[in-house]
């Protein structure tokens, strides 16, 4: 006799981020908190930007990364530097085509390119030919008081996931 149990399908998340003040953290954490809640059976896996390899990034079912805008070298709206790293050393020829993947990019309204990793992120996974799920979060000045808007975008976050065909996850 055929069973009609058809077991939920585990997708995984890679989560990679790069922060030196805990603002990234803290929106990745408080992320990763709301996607439990909505998607108990998402495998979420968050890693820090400066251990990734490329393979990480290719790895999982759905790639998302995080990273605040900086000011190095006397340039304003660069990536952290690990990320930077990751993204355009250890990263650079990964193949990302057709991986659905998201962003998250933090900025201080003090600088003139405010969030500039949100795009710097965005056009490094288009670049990669990677499939966007929903457009970049971008996070103003501190976010410890905007828990509301992260978690508002993890819900649209789970609800792209949902959506799509299961061709995309490993069983």
């Amino acid at each position: 006799m055929k069973s009609d149990y058809n077991p939920p399908v585990t997708r995984t998340l890679t989560l990679i981020y790069a922060t030196s003040t805990g603002h990234t953290e803290f929106v990745v954490d408080t992320l990763q908190a709301a996607l439990g809640k909505i998607l108990p059976d998402l495998r979420i896996i968050k890693q820090r930007a400066e251990v990734s390899t490329s393979e990480d990034l290719e790895k999982s079912d759905i790639l998302l990364l995080a990273c605040g805008s900086w000011n190095t070298g006397n340039v304003e709206g660069q990536l952290q530097p690990h990320m930077h790293e990751l993204l355009t050393v250890r990263a650079a020829e990964a193949e990302l085509k057709g991986k659905p993947a998201a962003a998250i990019g933090l900025g201080d309204d003090r600088y003139y390119f405010t969030a500039r990793a949100a795009e710097k992120l965005t056009e490094y996974l288009i670049e990669r030919q990677a499939t966007l799920l929903l457009p970049t979060l971008i996070i103003i000045n501190d976010p410890f008081d905007q828990t509301a808007k992260i978690e508002a975008w993890a819900k649209e976050f789970a609800t792209a996931v949902s959506k799509l065909p299961a061709v995309h996850f490993k069983t």
